[in-house]
């Protein structure tokens, strides 16, 4: 099969996969479908070195959490320079913008909402469970023992639990 065609098919059977992992990460719809098309270059550029050590999905669930990751590092150095460059109401302007809708009645942007709450690690691991993954493979795209999958599973369940009734009952 030539790449094209690989990267094709790939693309095809994980669009949606790849881009419900970004919206644990990204809100803002747009800056979501660029993070998408920059995984999607990434896969692309990757592909043909992609060494069978993995599944191939663990290997495109890693490349999607860690192009995630890279964004909201970018995110991140962004606000500070704009935080030092603005004055003080630009800056809550500019940062409103990017905060999440707390008026979100839809159960889906709810829990992504809440997700986007949780520290990275919980963040990625919550995510791939939500992808059905089974603790081997969230083993294999995190780096850590399968035991430690289920134990920080468990907590995370209970965190994302305690983060939803909180933001139902407006605390």
């Amino acid at each position: 099969m030539d790449k094209d065609a690989q990267f094709k098919a790939v693309i095809a059977a994980n669009r949606d996969r790849i881009y419900r992992i970004c919206c644990c990460y990204v809100h803002d719809e747009d800056e979501r479908q660029d993070v998408c098309q920059e995984v999607m270059v990434h896969i692309w550029r990757s592909l043909s070195n992609f060494q069978s050590r993995s599944q191939l999905s663990t290997w495109i669930y890693r490349v999607t959490v860690n192009t995630c990751l890279d964004n909201l590092r970018v995110a991140q150095r962004r606000n500070r320079l704009i935080e030092e460059r603005l004055p003080g109401d630009e800056q809550e302007k500019y940062i409103a913008a990017f905060e999440p809708d707390k008026a979100l009645e839809d159960d889906v942007r709810h829990l992504h909402e809440c997700i986007r709450r949780l520290p990275t690690l919980e963040k990625a691991l919550i995510s791939l469970y939500l992808e059905d993954l089974d603790t081997r493979e969230m083993a294999s795209v995190l780096g850590i023992s399968e035991g430690n999958v289920r134990v920080k599973l468990h907590r995370t369940k209970k965190r994302l639990k305690d983060l939803w009734e909180q933001s139902e009952n407006g605390s």
